[in-house]
């Protein structure tokens, strides 16, 4: 019997996206909890973390301010460290938002902040290869394109996403030396011509799900600090493959594919939505060895063993609450031994479900 088995929707109180902060407030404590005679935690936003991000003045004097634009992953280290992987600097859709205003200045693409929100270091290269004759912006030259997730491992090494290429990235803890990239940047697990408007055209809906060398615009990522199943090795890589994809795929640490998961596109079990993107949209794997992933657009969250046995679904549908699309998102777990808690951003209806 499953040890999450009865699962079931308890709290979803917070009114804010929280798909792309989700993994940052539950690890760090961002939200302080609030007294309550209840045994389900309440939360609260703090609006002063982090600290405001540098300026930089031009030779006329004017003042440019960093802005992070869209945030697009966010992973906490071993010593509380929070890094921010964004979108500002990229072109197209994915860069500064209008209101961000003309003068403002791209942050670097990672951000890294101590527990009390003070800037410690950035780093990444954002150079923007030249735009095809055919599309009118570049893409990203180095780091994966359109930054959709991050994860720090058991060594304090740093992973990037990036949902509109075709590759992971493994960086040191400082961003100094890319340790290894899985997929390769730019060519996908899909037709050569699936996105022709996009800057990386094989990247994108429908994939051919099938690749054991290529991914097809990967959504998030999580890495085992214990043995696998099947190798005994530790630093098994779990991608949700996932914008173009519909499988949950897995590599062993030196990026040499062992498995997949998840039955393809459709509504049935262990399936992930036809069109639409994300699915799946998330991947975490629990301390008790079962795999989560996020069909997003079909509310539901789906439940393998690491072998990738499916075992059941979680709908993310609260009875007597407003109906929304794009309930399961993301998820996180509480961080005690128990994992008592998983998280649930629902960016249909801007809550936070917490179920138990």
């Amino acid at each position: 019997m499953m040890k999450r088995e009865k699962l079931g929707l308890e709290y979803g109180p917070y009114v804010r996206p929280g798909g792309i902060l989700l993994a940052l407030f539950v690890a760090l404590g961002m939200w302080q909890p609030q007294a309550a005679a209840q045994e389900i935690p309440i939360y609260k936003a703090d609006p002063w973390w982090p600290k405001t991000l540098p300026a930089t003045v031009d030779a006329d004097g004017e003042v440019h301010q960093w802005v992070l634009g869209q945030p697009g992953g966010v992973c906490v280290d071993s010593q509380d460290h929070v890094f921010v992987w964004n979108r500002g600097w990229q072109q197209g859709n994915l860069g500064k938002l209008v209101n961000e205003g003309s003068t403002s200045i791209a942050a670097p693409p990672v951000i890294e902040f101590d527990p009390e929100g003070n800037l410690i270091d950035s780093w990444g290269d954002a150079t923007i290869s030249p735009p095809r004759a055919d599309v009118s912006y570049g893409a990203s030259a180095v780091l994966p394109e359109s930054a959709h997730g991050c994860w720090v491992d058991y060594e304090d090494n740093i992973w990037l996403v990036g949902n509109e290429d075709g590759q992971v990235q493994k960086w040191s803890h400082d961003g100094t030396r890319m340790l290894l990239p899985i997929g390769t940047k730019g060519v996908c697990d899909g037709a050569a011509n699936a996105t022709p408007q996009k800057a990386y055209p094989s990247c994108g809906e429908p994939g051919h799900n099938s690749s054991q060398t290529l991914l097809n615009a990967p959504a998030d990522i999580w890495v085992d600090p214990g043995p696998d199943p099947v190798t005994g090795q530790i630093g098994s890589v779990y991608i949700a493959d996932g914008y173009g994809n519909y499988r949950v795929v897995v590599f062993d640490a030196q990026g040499k594919f062992l498995r997949q998961m998840g039955n393809g596109p459709g509504s049935g079990p262990g399936q992930f939505v036809v069109r639409g993107g994300g699915h799946p949209h998330c991947v975490r794997v629990s301390n008790d060895g079962f795999v989560y992933a996020c069909d997003r657009g079909q509310n539901r969250i789906h439940v393998f063993d690491k072998m990738g046995n499916f075992l059941k679904t979680l709908p993310v549908d609260p009875p007597g609450f407003m109906k929304a699309n794009s309930r399961a998102t993301n998820l996180e777990f509480s961080r005690d031994p128990a994992q008592t808690w998983m998280f649930i951003s629902d960016i249909g209806s801007m809550h936070l479900w917490v179920m138990k």
